[in-house]
């Protein structure tokens, strides 16, 4: 009886992030928490036994992105052309949880989560960005940091309404001809 409660409160657990992921997506990080209990077919009091408030549920959201990111950077070579996939890999996760970017970006500069966060990137991208520096495929002016400032900006294109796929196809082009800019002579930009 007490493995099949704790199987429940797991599969709940999973469906509370899955909805909580599609309700974000339909309506930003500010939609009513009680339609994410209902998408997932969990009653409010059990969504509550999970996530105490909202802030609870976007930091698990979070710490599952990046876990996945880390995985990621795990699996590819720290090489120029890793740096690459892994950026494109990010970015493109980044577009996809746009909502939990916005919600970060709205939070304090000194908020735990946030700073665990950016500690988080900045370490699975470390490796891959000094290897790329180091094989002149991009500038030795190129942080870790950087790249986690222009996937906050793609994900802000990405949640533009008016911006469309051809928009948030064209900032994926430039951020990437950037990165590679890096390396290039200042004087022809």
């Amino acid at each position: 009886m007490t493995t099949k409660r704790r199987a429940d409160f797991a599969e709940n657990r999973i469906r509370i992030l899955d909805a909580a992921h599609e309700v974000f997506i339909e309506g930003g990080v500010g939609a009513p928490l009680d339609s994410i209990a209902k998408r997932a077919g969990v009653g409010r009091a059990t969504f509550f036994r999970h996530f105490p408030d909202r802030r609870a549920l976007i930091n698990e959201m979070l710490d599952l992105y990046l876990v996945k990111l880390e995985h990621k950077a795990q699996d590819i070579p720290a090489t120029s052309e890793g740096l690459f996939d892994l950026v494109r890999y990010f970015f493109d996760e980044m577009i996809a949880h746009a909502p939990i970017a916005d919600y970060l970006r709205a939070q304090g500069r000194d908020d735990p989560a946030l700073l665990d966060a950016i500690d988080r990137f900045n370490a699975l991208l470390k490796p891959h960005v000094l290897a790329a520096i180091k094989e002149g495929s991009v500038g030795p002016e190129l942080r870790t940091n950087d790249i986690v400032i222009l996937a906050t900006m793609l994900a802000a294109a990405a949640t533009t309404p008016n911006i469309g796929p051809e928009g948030r196809k064209r900032a994926y082009e430039v951020v990437f001809a950037g990165l590679r800019q890096t390396n290039r002579d200042k004087a022809t930009v």
